[in-house]
């Protein structure tokens, strides 16, 4: 399961002194397990564990948990006990909707977590042998079933034929490279606009999925099981179900985005592939990188206009990713009075290893006066303490063009206010985030099990609430129109 960005521990370091890791619950545990927390007799729901500890969300008051107070607690998985004994109040921290979050450790006993995924998986198959599929299947509005259905039947079908035909090809005297090729082609224009018209009739079925959590989860688990395999060959969509990193809009996800290309070991692979990246989310990663390209030179056009005796312009990316902004700016400017210095920032080296290799390929190729510093940082330290973010230098430019589709609104408010702390007077700050109500969100959500947060015109305009007065704001929607941006400029 996907993890949200506020878990993400990227370039964290593991402290010299042990530390048992904390799981998050959602996690660790199957959507089976429905795992019971009960403190002196009460039952609280389960935020993350480890072995020596567990914390849990409180709406009850803090004053009810006084640092160093001990309790019975008893964890039950499938209504079976996996461990009781006494713990103590360790710290208390604001959670999530206005709750407390409770930590607590183990005075007696641990919690043997292989033990614990053992018993899970043995909760989930007895589960899945008693109730099997039509458990959930009952559960899923018959539009949503309807839609999901026509989906599979058309991948299917399509599989079957565009398989038979590439083999035809492949054979001796078939036509080889030109005729496959041909084949791709011919399939991608007539299979392009009714893929494109499931996916809309599929995302409005889900509609009604979303209002009920155990209706949404039937409704993922059926999509899962039923699309998403058939479709595993296509590059992205493998990428992004099995999250390597952890969460699938990864670099490698934003560089298939970029390459906009026919890529996979089939005919098949190949078009779905290419369905995948030419999907509107998918597309509107390209334009909004030209969008934020276009901000980068109006800006610096700005800063260059005050005639500054040594011109130094300095632009951020939190959460780079590729950070192709920044190399195809080098590549389309070229040259440019005084020097831009690029601070790039991500918690996955290998994405910044990229980022640094393409802009520096480009400034060696332009002969452009400017630097690039990279800051591998996780993004778990960013949001915990968004103000230790080591930004020298006041910014001109600030821009996040990817990072808040994933956070919460009180999150998303403390970094807006964060970053804009670092921006030098007059500086812009601009951060992207997927544009909702949308009829395309069924692909991420059901088929690739990428959950993101689709923010209204308002509710991107709601997260600088934090800011100064003096603040100006606006929120402009990229071309593609899948993303909008708020844009801030600091008076």
């Amino acid at each position: 399961m996907t993890k949200s960005y506020e878990e993400l521990m990227g370039a964290l370091g593991r402290a010299i002194f042990f530390r048992p890791e904390r799981r998050r619950v959602r996690d660790l545990l199957s959507r089976d397990a429905q795992p019971q927390l009960l403190v002196d007799g009460k039952e609280f729901p389960l935020f993350d564990l480890s072995m020596n500890g567990v914390s849990l969300i409180s709406r009850d008051g803090n004053h009810l948990w006084p640092i160093g107070t001990e309790f019975d607690l008893t964890l039950l998985l499938y209504n079976k006990e996996v461990y009781k004994g006494r713990a103590r109040v360790a710290r208390v921290e604001p959670g999530p909707k206005k709750g407390s979050r409770i930590g607590f450790g183990l005075t007696n006993g641990f919690l043997d977590l292989p033990e614990i995924l053992r018993q899970d998986e043995e909760g989930r198959l007895e589960n899945q042998l008693k109730f099997g599929p039509e458990y959930w299947r009952a559960r899923i509005p018959k539009g949503f079933q309807e839609a999901t259905s026509r989906a599979v039947h058309f991948l299917h079908f399509y599989r079957q034929t565009l398989d038979r035909h590439e083999a035809r090809y492949k054979a001796p005297g078939g036509g080889g490279t030109d005729a496959i090729a041909a084949l791709e082609q011919r399939a991608l224009d007539a299979l392009r606009e009714p893929w494109r018209e499931i996916e809309r009739v599929a995302s409005r079925a889900a509609l009604e999925c979303l209002n009920d959590r155990e209706v949404l989860v039937a409704a993922k688990e059926y999509t899962e099981t039923l699309v998403t395999p058939v479709v595993l060959d296509c590059p992205l969509v493998h990428r992004a179900y099995t999250k390597p990193l952890g969460y699938s809009g990864d670099y490698q996800v934003m560089l298939y985005y970029y390459n906009n290309a026919l890529e996979g070991d089939s005919v098949f692979a190949r078009v779905f592939h290419k369905f995948a990246v030419e999907h509107p989310l998918s597309a509107g990663v390209r334009t909004r990188k030209d969008f934020v390209i276009e901000l980068i030179e109006r800006e610096h056009r700005r800063y260059l206009a005050l005639q500054e005796s040594d011109p130094v312009f300095r632009v951020a990316s939190l959460g780079c990713g590729p950070a192709r902004e920044v190399s195809d700016f080098i590549e389309r400017q070229k040259g440019w009075p005084g020097q831009v210095v690029f601070t790039l920032i991500d918690q996955e080296d290998e994405a910044l290893s990229i980022a640094y290799h393409q802009s520096q390929r480009q400034i060696q190729v332009t002969g452009a006066n400017a630097a690039i510093q990279c800051l591998n940082l996780s993004f778990i330290q960013v949001l915990r303490d968004p103000s230790l973010v080591p930004i020298e230098h006041p910014q001109h430019f600030i821009f996040a063009t990817g990072l808040f589709d994933y956070l919460r609104e009180s999150t998303a408010r403390v970094l807006t206010r964060a970053l804009y702390e670092q921006l030098a007077p007059g500086g812009l700050l601009t951060m992207g985030n997927a544009a909702g109500p949308n009829e395309h969100f069924w692909p991420p959500e059901f088929m690739l099990d990428w959950t993101m947060l689709y923010r209204t015109r308002e509710e991107m305009l709601r997260l600088g609430e934090l800011l100064p007065d003096t603040a100006e704001l606006d929120v402009a929607v990229e071309p593609g129109k899948a993303y909008y941006f708020l844009i801030v400029r600091k008076h």
